[in-house]
């Protein structure tokens, strides 16, 4: 897949810029949907959920996807894509170097580590309080 845009927003807004649904419960960037519909080399629509927002050291942003599927299982496939503007639109290109894959790949292991170990934190926090 390359090239791809965001297809509107999770709510079936025809966009998200100003759309007024609150997708904070996503934990997305502001005006970012958790689920985008993109366009694979034979031209067939494929939507996928937005897993998290990876930015390396460098100031190059990435996307980690999954395919949109309704399944709800422990083993997930992810795509990494990189963000690029290209003629004054946000585009995705797919992450097709392995080294930059395994780079974007285990920042964002990190990320959702050092998340579900806030969300420990705030759980242990909360159960202290109650007592």
């Amino acid at each position: 897949m390359s090239k791809e845009e965001i297809d509107g927003c999770a709510s079936d807004c025809g966009s998200c810029s100003g759309c007024g649904h609150d997708h904070a419960e996503h934990n997305m960037p502001e005006g970012m949907s958790p689920i985008i519909t993109l366009t694979d080399d034979d031209g067939k629509d494929v939507e996928f959920e937005v897993l998290d927002v990876v930015v390396l050291e460098d100031g190059k942003e990435f996307l980690i996807v999954s395919e949109a599927n309704g399944k709800d299982t422990d083993d997930v496939e992810v795509v990494i894509l990189e963000i690029k503007e290209e003629a004054g639109e946000e585009v995705y290109d797919t992450v097709v170097d392995e080294k930059l894959a395994e780079t974007v790949f285990n920042e964002f292991v990190k990320q959702q580590e050092e998340l579900t170990y806030d969300d420990s934190e705030d759980e242990e926090s909360d159960e202290e309080d109650k007592e």
